[in-house]
């Protein structure tokens, strides 16, 4: 029997939360930390141990785990990972070990805050690696749970609110989501939902059901991702999150639904893909622009970067409608780059809201005072500002270049408003940093205390990614060219067939 790698990486945290649970005594916040940290590197050593060993020049799936679990529903347990989702799996791997050292100073109900941490690293890789509708969907649905509550108990003054509203739009998702999964079992004729045998149907899918089950996916994952006017839960749930939860909200989680749409959407409905390709560009173009002038309006720290992080899914909405190689290349570098600065953004917000005691723009100033700032935390977010709006040596401008390269030929018009967003990008971080970092101290702040060495040991694990992605693109691009690659072979070889075979348009 091969070695259940995949398994472990989903289910290890699960076994962390089952023993912090049921250990027999008092639970301490040190004991917490400790226990959660060693499971969540034991998981990401178990995750880097595969990627170590995964084959980046096939085109095939691989660590594939497959067991039959409802068989007369034909729901079955499989796991795979390919070069779409391996990144994902190590990112959120990286970024869950980075938030619990973010929140390592949490003293408020540390069982239950850390257990639901390991919950949600569970749903998280679970639905990055899943290859069963439903074992997606239950996945996609357990890390419901757990954010809620940690964005209810941990929050901030209106942190019940935004926990309720991000309940209510996620159970909308699910829904059309759900709706989508179950119409394809049923339309298919195979009575199973697994990915790789509903891409190749007897009979392709007629048109309309493909483009009818796209909208319901692209409408289901769009408010993960989100696309507007789908996201306004978004902001309010950064803004009242604690800090290591807004890491793995802008970092992780709302890649479930740009990955989704991949996987998912232009995967099994290639026809319809092409169809609908335009629409993408233009819910690309709309999330660029009208999130980055929503960016420039604000005068919280953390909102700002909220909407910045809405404008930049933009970007991987682009690349995916391209469906070309270069585009899908740079929609997976932009997941992963916008996973890395977006993360490292938020945990230096938190620096500065936990040191200066408030995020407002207009009560801010002179933060890069060696004395009385933050002058450090000024530097990394110099950085994390240069390379968010794509400078060069930053992952951000690799991932923005292929995006732009591959969307040009195709979509001028909603490419020329994305690189337009980073001109927008520019101006609202340098605005942030004009009023928070530089500029006379306000004579009514209080003393400001400095961090800690080790507060800032995140940030530079996260800054040194930003720019090793950046000076070393071919460190992410051959992990994910060959799937890129079979992928987009797949949806030409789906359009062949569909030219073949001739299916009544109003029979789905």
């Amino acid at each position: 029997m091969d070695f259940p790698w995949l398994s472990l990486i989903v289910f290890l945290p699960t076994l962390g939360a089952l023993g912090l649970t049921l250990w027999p005594k008092e639970v301490d916040h040190a004991f917490a930390r400790l226990w959660t940290l060693g499971v969540s590197l034991m998981t990401a050593g178990v995750s880097l141990g595969m990627a170590l060993q995964y084959d980046f020049s096939s085109t095939h799936a691989q660590f594939i785990e497959r067991h039959g679990w409802i068989q007369p529903l034909g729901i079955s347990y499989t796991l795979s990972v390919d070069g779409i989702s391996l990144p994902m799996v190590l990112l959120t791997s990286l970024l869950v070990v980075l938030s619990i050292l973010t929140s390592w100073n949490l003293k408020e109900r540390p069982r239950f805050y850390y257990v639901l941490l390991m919950l949600l690293t569970t749903g998280v890789q679970g639905a990055f690696l899943a290859q069963d509708l439903l074992l997606f969907f239950l996945f996609y649905e357990l890390e419901l749970i757990p954010l809620y509550f940690l964005i209810a108990v941990w929050g901030g003054a209106r942190r019940e609110y935004a926990a309720m509203k991000f309940l209510l739009y996620t159970v909308f998702s699910s829904v059309f989501l759900l709706i989508a999964f179950l119409g394809i079992y049923f339309v298919s004729g195979l009575h199973t939902f697994d990915v790789q045998a509903l891409a190749k149907p007897a009979v392709p899918y007629s048109m309309t059901f493909q483009i009818l089950t796209l909208v319901s996916l692209t409408v289901g994952f769009g408010i993960k991702i989100p696309i507007v006017p789908l996201h306004t839960w978004l902001p309010d749930a950064h803004v009242e999150a604690p800090t290591s939860v807004s890491v793995l909200l802008a970092g992780v989680l709302l890649k479930l639904g740009t990955y989704g749409i991949l996987r998912f959407g232009i995967g099994l409905f290639p026809d319809a893909a092409v169809n609908l390709s335009w629409v993408l560009a233009t819910l690309a173009a709309i999330n660029v622009v009208y999130a980055s002038f929503a960016a420039l309006a604000q005068t919280d720290m953390k909102k700002m970067i909220a909407y910045s992080s809405v404008a930049h899914m933009g970007y991987v909405l682009l690349g995916i409608a391209t469906l070309q190689e270069t585009g899908l290349q740079g929609a997976v570098y932009q997941m992963v780059s916008h996973g890395v600065i977006s993360a490292l953004l938020f945990m230096l917000v938190g620096l500065v809201y936990e040191h200066a005691h408030t995020r407002d723009l207009n009560k801010l100033g002179g933060l890069f005072d060696r004395s009385r700032g933050l002058p450090l935390v000024g530097a990394f977010m110099v950085a994390a500002a240069m390379a968010n709006a794509g400078m060069p040596g930053m992952s951000g401008f690799v991932a923005e270049f292929l995006v732009f390269k591959g969307g040009w030929a195709q979509f001028p018009l909603a490419t020329a408003l994305c690189i337009f967003g980073t001109v927008l990008t520019a101006i609202y971080l340098l605005l942030l940093l004009k009023k928070a970092f530089f500029g006379s101290i306000p004579t009514h702040r209080e003393e400001i205390s400095q961090p800690k060495p080790m507060a800032y040991f995140p940030a530079t694990v996260l800054a040194f990614c930003m720019v090793g992605l950046g000076l070393l693109p071919n460190l992410m691009t051959q992990v994910s060219a060959a799937s890129v690659t079979a992928l987009v072979n797949q949806m030409n070889t789906g359009a062949a067939v569909a030219e073949v075979v001739k299916v009544p348009q109003a029979t789905p």
